[in-house]
């Protein structure tokens, strides 16, 4: 999937267009639906052991607020930007049990600095009876791009939005089921960020992939 935002300054950025588009070249067959979880199951469900090793290692990108990282502390002018206000549609998804346990961390130690958003998805999240919507999907792949974004280049560059998301789906992901969303930056070509995302229902299974352009709004080329 392609994923883009696009980067503008703090004074642009309430007059930049945000917009995303999904092209699907062909549609399969659906697959049989997996075994039911109950709805109230969810929350009491433990996590994946994936879900616990990647906790213990790595730091979550905002420690005030580690599960729910919409709510950290944050602005645009530190070290530390903050995506979302008040107004998040992260809180109404996770209040709503969309998604539960949600965690992001970041992952500085490797050849690719990436970040990383671990949840459980919730019963009543699927398109076909037990797969988890794309369009859900493609939100979280979204998300964790804007995150990278943030993290990575929003200190130099400015605040950023998705300019454009093509999404290629691998295979189907279950709901009732922990996820993680990896996005780390790939290039920087002038005004052109690229992000690349991939989200698995656990280490090292991939069932859908991205990459993200990020644009400079500023007026110089």
């Amino acid at each position: 999937s392609r994923l883009g935002a696009s980067p503008s300054s703090a004074h642009n950025l309430g007059h930049s267009p945000r917009s995303s588009s999904m092209r699907q070249s062909s549609r399969h067959a659906a697959p049989a639906p997996p075994p039911r979880a109950s709805s109230s199951g969810i929350t009491d469900a433990s996590p994946a052991s994936w879900v616990k090793v990647l906790a213990d290692r790595l730091p979550p990108r905002f420690p005030d607020a580690p599960e729910t990282y919409w709510r950290g502390v944050g602005s645009p002018g530190t070290a530390l930007p903050q995506v979302h206000g008040d107004d998040s549609i992260l809180g109404a998804l996770h209040d709503a049990g969309v998604f539960t346990r949600p965690r992001l961390m970041v992952d500085e130690g490797g050849h690719v600095q990436r970040v990383m958003l671990s949840l459980r998805t919730g019963a009543r999240t699927a398109g076909h009876p037990g797969w988890t919507h794309g369009g859900l999907t493609s939100l979280l792949m979204d998300e964790i791009a804007g995150q990278a974004y943030a993290h990575f280049v929003q200190t130099e560059r400015g605040p950023g939005m998705t300019a454009n998301l093509t999404v290629n789906y691998s295979a189907p992901l279950p709901t009732c089921k922990d996820l993680l969303v990896v996005a780390g930056v790939e290039k920087v070509d002038g005004r052109k960020v690229t992000i690349h995302v991939e989200v698995r229902d656990g280490p090292p299974n991939e069932c859908v992939l991205g990459d993200g352009k990020d644009d400079d709004a500023s007026d110089d080329e």
